[in-house]
This record gives structure tokens, sequence and C-alpha cells, in this order.
């Protein structure tokens, strides 16, 4: 008989964790001018992909529905900021293809 304490562990050992796939949208400023924004795509041992942005509010609305969550910002859109990112993740499963972003 198995005391809980050992089932426990040994459930430990066979779950398996959810594991992600990364994104940032950035917009890049100088002096308070938007000058280029961009997304990169980012997967485990695999070089990072750029795709060019027309419309932040658009490419926020489209990540939502291919089910990326945002996660965190960093920046600001004052003056002396370098610019803006927004962080995005969404779960990565063995099915999931990255044509989809």
């Amino acid at each position: 008989m198995l005391t809980r304490a050992r089932r426990d562990r040994e459930s430990v050992v066979t779950q398996h964790y959810q594991t992600w796939e990364y994104c940032e949208l950035r917009q890049e400023i100088t002096q308070g001018v938007m000058h280029r924004q961009y997304i990169l795509f980012y997967r485990a041992g695999e070089v990072s992909r750029e795709q060019a942005v027309t419309h932040r509010d658009g490419a926020i609305a489209q990540l939502g529905l291919e089910g990326w969550e945002m996660v965190g910002t960093v920046g600001s859109f004052a003056l002396d900021s370098s610019g803006f990112r927004i962080y995005f993740k969404r779960p990565l499963n063995a099915d999931t293809d990255q044509t989809d972003d």
C-alpha cells in the first residue's frame, strides 16, 4: 500500500508542465516620434522571427484571436523614452503551427 506522500511524489514525477511560446510587440520611439513597430516571435531553440505591424490595435486584437495572452509591458511614450513593449505568451502544444502567427 502506497502512502499518500509517496503517491504525491510519484504524481509529480509523471506530471507534464505547460510550455509556452512568447512574443513582444515593440514600438521604437525617439523624441516622442514612433519610428517603427513590429512583433518578435520567440521559441526555444529557434531564431526569433520579426513581423512588421502597421496598426498596433489591430495587431493586439489579432494576437488575442490567435490565443496570445498579454503578460506585461515595459517602457513609455515619453519624449525621453526608447520605446514601448507589450509581452504575450500562449501555450505551446505539439500541434501548434508557427504559421498561425
